[in-house]
Order: structure tokens, then C-alpha cells, then sequence
């Protein structure tokens, strides 16, 4: 199993990771499919444009409408909606119902989930439950055991009844390494018991086992341990979320490569549920020595992008926070965020926006052959085309490969 060693020997390794891990992007993110406009149109020029990725590239949206600023609050809507496809809305049980069965906060969820849906943004809500001190209601923390089990279970059917629109979710935040005595007396029961009581209440949902356990100095041992009891007990999640807090330091890419490929066996896709590199401060470890700035901020996330998309096994990344509106960031004094309180956005938007938009992108103009045909190999997702003068036309690239059939690993790909 993998423990996180700091040695500046590593580094050394890492231009390397990165060049084989742009190959690896192109070997496992793009499909062919051949478009077939008839001999009538043969040696035409087609426009191809990509309107989205399958991947989810994505960001809590907490600060959404959070300013007394219309215009700040125009342009987080802006920014949020030109950049992502993913976003994670909060559901901190202390805020959601400090009081008993008042739900007060339900209309401006509602609101944030409809204003994601209309960029077709998925919405995830994290997390349902989280035994941590602070943030259960204090009419939680008087109950007796029995009346704790039972709301808690009766919370996990009041988020997922009065949410239907959202589908996926952090069920269980953080289990391996706190408290549990909710649902269970260990974190598997806690899950097993979360799970079933969650399909139970809806059969829609994609139900995530999310921890901190890539970036924070920790041996990834518990949670492989975990992972590995629920799922032979029958209990997989529909993923495995890894937070990634290198908020004062960059990460060796050789341990995101090694952890991913251990945990890949597991066949259960993987999502970057909390990345969050800093802009303001001196660097703690890693392969980095010195002062942070909003540029090396900017370059450690293009390389971590890089090497989360370029494995296998992962399915999605979340940026932690947007913006730090209204003090609203949760490291804001580290300048953990893309745009500042006064609306200024820092360097490390337009460096994702040209990852995600511009190079791993599949727009483009197409000459149709002899027959009307050409073979087109894109980015997965979903695309228009129009041949000249013509209306646009939707189609989609989609891996519809079995679990048995992809790779989980690296060392999987030929």
C-alpha cells in the first residue's frame, strides 16, 4: 500500500510521468465514430463542434448569489457556467435542519441546482452523512444512541426525497477516520447501513464513499481496507472519492500514479472530490520549495489535471472553492480559489479553460471523402455537426465499454 513519502528525488520523476500521462490522454479519452452524410455531400467540409465532456470537470458552487454585488454574483455565474460540467452543493446537516424537520435552506438549494441544470450541469450534494463534531444540529447530539440510528436514517430519506433532481451523491463523507456510531460501531457497517437504507429511498442515485486520503500525508491503507470489505460484503459504491488538499504543497505525480493504480483493481471508478492548491504562502513539502504565487498555483494544476485525466479509472474533478466572495473560501487566506473577492480572476482559470476547452477539445472542421464519410475520432462526449448551410445535427462519442472490458490501471494500457 501506498504511503506518501516527500523526497525531492521525485521530482526528478515527473516530466517524465507528465509526458507519458499526454500520451495516455489520447490512448483513453477519445472514440471513433463514423459520420455517414451520403454521396450527395461527398468532399464537402463538415463543422464538428464539442459541446461538452463526458468527464466531469467540476467545482463546489457554494458562493453562488452569496454577494450583496449583482454584478460579482453575474460574473460567478459567468465563469462558473463557461468553465465546468460538475458541481457540488452543500447539505451540512448543521445548516440544512438546525432545527428539527425546518428546512428553511431548501429553496436556495433548489435554486442552485436549477441554475446548474441550465448549462446541463450534474449536481452532486455532499455530503449526507458526516459524524463529525460541529456538524450535526444540536437537537442531533441530545438524542440517545437508538434515536441518533434512526435519524440518521430518516435523513438520509429526507435529503434524497425532497432532492429529487440530484443524483449523485458524497452518502458518507470522510469514514475512515472519524467517529461512528450512527449507523454502525466501524466505518463498513456505517456504509453498509447508509447504502442500503439509500437504495432503499431512491435506485436513481450514484452513491459515492468519499475520503481524504491522496495529498494529506496519509497512509492509504484504511481506506483500501475499507473498500476491499464492502465490496465483497456487496456493498461497492458507484464510486470512490479521494480528496486532494495540496494546499501548501505540490503533490510527487508518482503517488497519484501508484494510489490510482492499487486502488484500481477495485474496478469502481474513482472522482478527485476536493482538489485544492494555494496561491498565497511558502510551500510545506513536496516536489516545490518556496514562496506560493497565483503562477505556480496555475502550474500544479495543470499537472495534477493532467495526470487525474489521464487515469483510467478516474471519472471526475472538483475544484475547491470558486471563489472567495464574502470571505466564502473555505483555505481563502492561502488564495485557494479562481476568482478573488473583488471579482479579479487569478491565472489559473484560463490555464484550465485552455486544458479543458482548448486542448482537450475535439472542434474542428472535416472534409467529408468520396463517398460522403469520414472517420471521426474525438474527446468522449457531445457534439453537433453542420455541413454547409445545413442545421446542426447532435451526436455523441461514448465509451461503452464494460467494466471488464476498460482498463482501471495504467499498467492496463497497451
Amino acid at each position: 500500500m501506498i504511503f506518501f513519502n516527500y523526497d525531492d528525488r521525485l521530482a526528478l520523476d515527473d516530466e517524465r510521468l507528465l509526458e507519458e500521462a499526454r500520451a495516455r490522454i489520447l490512448n483513453i479519452r477519445r472514440g471513433l465514430i463514423p459520420l455517414d452524410f451520403g454521396l450527395a455531400n461527398a468532399g464537402k467540409n463538415v463543422t464538428v463542434r464539442q459541446v461538452s465532456h463526458s468527464f466531469r470537470f467540476g467545482c463546489n458552487a457554494y458562493q453562488f448569489d452569496s454577494s450583496s454585488n449583482v454584478t460579482l454574483n453575474q460574473e460567478y455565474r459567468d465563469l462558473f457556467s463557461w468553465l465546468f460540467n460538475y458541481a457540488t452543493v452543500p447539505f451540512y446537516w448543521t445548516s440544512y435542519e438546525w432545527t428539527r424537520n425546518v428546512f428553511s435552506y431548501d429553496a436556495y438549494l433548489h435554486n442552485m441546482s436549477a441554475w446548474l441544470a441550465s448549462f446541463n450541469a450534474t449536481v452532486k450534494g455532499h455530503p449526507i452523512i458526516w459524524q463529525i463534531d460541529g456538524l450535526a444540529p444540536p437537537w442531533m447530539e441530545i438524542l440517545n444512541q437508538s434515536a441518533q440510528r434512526q435519524a440518521a436514517l430518516d435523513h438520509i430519506d429526507t435529503v434524497l426525497s425532497r432532492f429529487p433532481e440530484i443524483y449523485v451523491w458524497d452518502l458518507v463523507n470522510e469514514m475512515t477516520h472519524v467517529p461512528n456510531t450512527w449507523l454502525g460501531s466501524t466505518p463498513v457497517e456505517t456504509w453498509e447501513t447508509a447504502l442500503a437504507r439509500g437504495r432503499i429511498a431512491r435506485n436513481d442515485c450514484e452513491f459515492i464513499a468519499n475520503e481524504y486520503t491522496l495529498g494529506d500525508m496519509q497512509d492509504t491503507r484504511p481506506f483500501y481496507d475499507f473498500v476491499s470489505s464492502i465490496k465483497e460484503d456487496g456493498y461497492a459504491p458507484d464510486a470512490l472519492g479521494f480528496q486532494c488538499h495540496t494546499i501548501d504543497f505540490w503533490l510527487p505525480l508518482r503517488s497519484i500514479v501508484d494510489t490510482f493504480d492499487a486502488f484500481g483493481g477495485f474496478k469502481i471508478p474513482m472522482h478527485i472530490t476536493e482538489f485544492v492548491p494555494g496561491s498565497n504562502g511558502t510551500y510545506n513539502g513536496g516536489t516545490r520549495r518556496g514562496r506560493m504565487t497565483e503562477e505556480t498555483q496555475a502550474e500544479w494544476a495543470e499537472r495534477a489535471y493532467t495526470m487525474f485525466f489521464s487515469h483510467p479509472a478516474v471519472q471526475g474533478i472538483t475544484w475547491w472553492d470558486f471563489s472567495n466572495i464574502a470571505s466564502g473560501a473555505w483555505m481563502g487566506e492561502y488564495g485557494a480559489y479562481f476568482m478573488a473577492a473583488d471579482g479579479r480572476v487569478l491565472p489559473v482559470y484560463d490555464r484550465l479553460f485552455d486544458l479543458i476547452h482548448r486542448q482537450w477539445n475535439s472542434s474542428t472542421t472535416i472534409t467529408l471523402d468520396a463517398t460522403g464519410q469520414f472517420a471521426f475520432t474525438g474527446f468522449y462526449g457531445n457534439y453537433t455537426c453542420t455541413i454547409q448551410g445545413s442545421p446542426a445535427s447532435p451526436f455523441q462519442i461514448l465509451d461503452n465499454r464494460t467494466a471488464d472490458e476498460r482498463p482501471w490501471r495504467t499498467t492496463d494500457i497497451i
